[in-house]
C-alpha cells in the first residue's frame, strides 16, 4: 500500500510531456519576435543612412552650383573692371540671377533661405562675390532639420599686363602680307584700348636689323598702330636680336624680386613668315671690331640656303642697313697684319669662339661657305633666337607664336611657351582672326 502523499510508483516525479512542448513553443516564439524587432531596427537604420546620403548629395550639389555661380560672377566683373561700356557690379548681379535663380535645385523661392548675393569691389581692385542659399531638407526632417544653410565666396582680380609685339618685316612680307599684318596687329591692339592707362605694351620690328619701334609704356594703342602702319618690308630675318631686344632695357620690366602673387603678367607675341636667316654679333676685320649683323642670302630651308654670307652695319637705321665692305666668307683671325691666313686680312666671327663651325676652330681660315659656313649661320640664327626665348620664359614671360605660310613650325613650337600658344595662318588674310584670338586668350589669362 502506498503511503499518503508519496508519488505513485513508476512515474519518478517527471513533468507532463504536453506542458514541456508548450514551453518550448513559447520560447521559440519569443526568440523569433526578437529577431523581427532587430531586423526592423536595422532596416530603419539602413534607410536613415540612405536618406542621409541622398540628402547630403543634394546639399553638396547646391553648394557646388553656388560656388560656380560666385566664381563666374567674380571673374566676369574682374574682366570688365576697365570696360567703359559695362558696369561690372551690374554684370555680376545679372550673372548670379541667371545662373542661380530663386528655387534653383529646390532652394526656397522666397523668404528665409532663398538665394542672395553680396557683390563688392574691394580697395585693391578685387571683386568679391558672396552667395547664400538653403537646401530644403526632405528626409532630414526625420532628424528635425528643415533647411541646411549653404554659403560660398568667389574672389577675382584683373592683373596688369605687359605685352611686347615682335613683328617680322623682312622682304618676303612685301605686298599683301605686310598690309594684312598691319591690319591684324591693329585689331590686336584695339582689344586693350580700355585698359591702356594701366597696362603697358611695346613694339619691336625685325628684318636684317632690329628696331624698337616703341618702348614698353602705357597709352600705347594709337602710337603703336601708327608705328605698325609705318613699317616697310625689306631685308633678312633677324629673329634672335628682336627677341633679345624685347627683353632688354626698352622691353619687359625685371620682376625677379617681386613676389609671385604681385607680378605683372607678361606676354611676348612673336610673328614671322619664314626661317631665321640672320643674327647680330661682333666681327673683327683688319684689327677693327664691328657690331653688325651676319646673314645668308635667300632662305634657310632645306636646299634653299644661299651661296653667300654677308655682314651689315648701321643697325640703328631700320631698312637702311649698309654693307660694311666686309667679305666674311674669308674667315680667319681678323688681324690687320701678321695674319696666319694671308696679308689681305680676314674676318673673325667672334661668336665662333663659343659656337664654332663643326670641324673647325674659331679662327680657321677660309671655311667653305657654300657647304659649311652658310648652313652654320642658319643654325646660329635659329638657335640664338631659341636661346633668348628660353631666357624670357625662365623669367616667367609667356610667349605666343604666330606663323604665316611656309614658316618653320618646329622653330615656332620650340619658341612658344607650349604648343597651345602656337598659331598658323596659311594665307595672310587669316592673320587678323589669329591675332584677335591671341588677344582674347591673353585677356582671359589676366584674371585670377
Amino acid at each position: 500500500m502506498a503511503r499518503c502523499g508519496a508519488p505513485a510508483r513508476g512515474h519518478g516525479g517527471t513533468r507532463d510531456p504536453a506542458r514541456r512542448e508548450t514551453g518550448m513553443r513559447s520560447r521559440k516564439g519569443s526568440e523569433a519576435g526578437a529577431v523581427l524587432v532587430l531586423v526592423a531596427l536595422l532596416l530603419l537604420l539602413l534607410l536613415s543612412f540612405v536618406a542621409l546620403g541622398v540628402e547630403a548629395g543634394r546639399w553638396f550639389l547646391v553648394r557646388a552650383e553656388l560656388s560656380k555661380t560666385v566664381d563666374a560672377a567674380a571673374l566676369a566683373a574682374a574682366r570688365n573692371i576697365s570696360n567703359p561700356h559695362v558696369d561690372p557690379v551690374s554684370l555680376a548681379t545679372e550673372l548670379t540671377a541667371e545662373n542661380f535663380p530663386p528655387g534653383h535645385l529646390g532652394t526656397p523661392v522666397s523668404g528665409v533661405g532663398s538665394p542672395r548675393f553680396d557683390i563688392q569691389l574691394l580697395s585693391d581692385g578685387r571683386f568679391r562675390v558672396e552667395g547664400h542659399a538653403s537646401a530644403i531638407a526632405i528626409f532630414g526632417r526625420w532628424l528635425g532639420l528643415d533647411m541646411i544653410p549653404i554659403a560660398s565666396v568667389g574672389v577675382a582680380q584683373k592683373k596688369q599686363v605687359e605685352i611686347m609685339l615682335v613683328l617680322d618685316r623682312s622682304g618676303s612680307m612685301s605686298g599683301t602680307p605686310i598690309s594684312d599684318l598691319k591690319r591684324a596687329a591693329g585689331s590686336f591692339l584695339d582689344f586693350f584700348a580700355d585698359t591702356q592707362n594701366d597696362d603697358r605694351a611695346g613694339l619691336v620690328s625685325f628684318a636684317t636689323s632690329v628696331q624698337v619701334e616703341r618702348a614698353l609704356g602705357s597709352n600705347f594703342v594709337t602710337p603703336m598702330k601708327a608705328a605698325v602702319d609705318a613699317m616697310s618690308a625689306v631685308g633678312a630675318t633677324n629673329a634672335e636680336d628682336a627677341i633679345a631686344r624685347a627683353g632688354g632695357p626698352q622691353g619687359f620690366t625685371d620682376q625677379s624680386g617681386v613676389p609671385a602673387d604681385r607680378r605683372v603678367r607678361q606676354f611676348l607675341v612673336f610673328f614671322s613668315d619664314g626661317r631665321p636667316t640672320a643674327f647680330r654679333g661682333t666681327f673683327k676685320k683688319r684689327g677693327t671690331t664691328y657690331d653688325a649683323v651676319g646673314c645668308v642670302t635667300g632662305n634657310c630651308g632645306p636646299g634653299e640656303i644661299g651661296n653667300t654670307t654677308v655682314t651689315y652695319g648701321n643697325l640703328g637705321e631700320p631698312d637702311r642697313e649698309a654693307w660694311l665692305g666686309i667679305d666674311p666668307r674669308t674667315t680667319g683671325d681678323g688681324n690687320a697684319s701678321g695674319s696666319r691666313c694671308g696679308t689681305s686680312g680676314t674676318t673673325r666671327w667672334n661668336i665662333f669662339d663659343a659656337r664654332p663651325v663643326p670641324g673647325h676652330g674659331p679662327e680657321d681660315c677660309g671655311i667653305p661657305y657654300r657647304t659649311e659656313l652658310a648652313s652654320h649661320v642658319c643654325n646660329l640664327a635659329s638657335s640664338l633666337a631659341l636661346q633668348h626665348a628660353q631666357e624670357l620664359k625662365d623669367r616667367g614671360i609667356a610667349i605666343y607664336a604666330i606663323g604665316l605660310g611656309q614658316v618653320n613650325r618646329s622653330f615656332l613650337e620650340q619658341l612658344a611657351t607650349d604648343r597651345s600658344r602656337v598659331y598658323y595662318a596659311p594665307t595672310s588674310d587669316q592673320l587678323e582672326a589669329l591675332f584677335q584670338e591671341v588677344a582674347r586668350q591673353i585677356k582671359l589669362r589676366l584674371v585670377q
